[in-house]
C-alpha cells in the first residue's frame, strides 16, 4: 500500500489504510514522549528502531499514549513506563514464548505484548517477529 492508497484525515493529517478510520484527532510528536522517557527506556526506543528499520520502509505516528511504527497498516508500537518500555506488535498467528506478556486475539490478528525491561532484551529474536510482523502488515 503506498501512500497514494492512503486515507488521510483531513483535521489532523494522520494517514491511515481504511477511509473514514475512527481515531483521536490530536496530533502529538515522538520527541514528546522521548522527553518524558529515562535514558534507559530512550536507548531502548533508538534500539527498537534500529530493528525495525532492518525489516523495511515504515513511517512513525505518535499518539497520546505510544509511538506507532506503520506501514501503513499498524505492524508495532511502543509505550513508555519508568520500567523501560512495553512493545505491541501484530501477527496472523498467536505466539507461545514465556517473553511474551500477553496475546489478545482481535478476530483479525493476534495482538502480543512485550514487557521490556533491559536494553539486552531487544536481540535477534524481537527482530525475527517484528519482520514477520512487517511481513504481515505490508500485506
Amino acid at each position: 500500500m503506498t501512500s497514494d492508497t492512503l486515507w488521510t484525515c483531513p483535521d489532523c493529517g494522520r494517514q491511515f489504510a481504511r477511509k473514514g478510520q475512527s481515531h483521536a484527532c490530536v496530533i502529538y510528536t515522538p520527541e514528546e514522549h522521548l522527553e518524558k522517557a529515562t535514558p534507559a527506556a530512550q536507548a531502548m526506543y533508538a534500539a527498537f528502531y534500529a530493528l525495525v528499520e532492518k525489516c523495511g520502509e515504515f513511517f512513525i505516528e505518535a499518539t497520546k499514549t505510544s509511538i506507532a511504527f506503520k506501514t501503513p497498516r499498524l505492524l508495532a508500537a511502543i509505550a513508555f513506563h519508568k520500567q523501560g518500555i512495553n512493545i505491541t506488535f501484530w501477527l496472523p498467528h498467536p505466539l507461545a514464548d514465556p517473553r511474551i506478556h500477553k496475546v489478545y486475539d482481535t478476530g483479525s490478528d493476534y495482538a502480543h505484548h512485550l514487557r521490556v525491561r533491559s536494553l539486552d532484551e531487544i536481540d535477534a529474536q524481537i527482530q525475527n517477529w517484528l519482520c514477520e510482523a512487517y511481513l504481515f502488515a505490508s500485506q
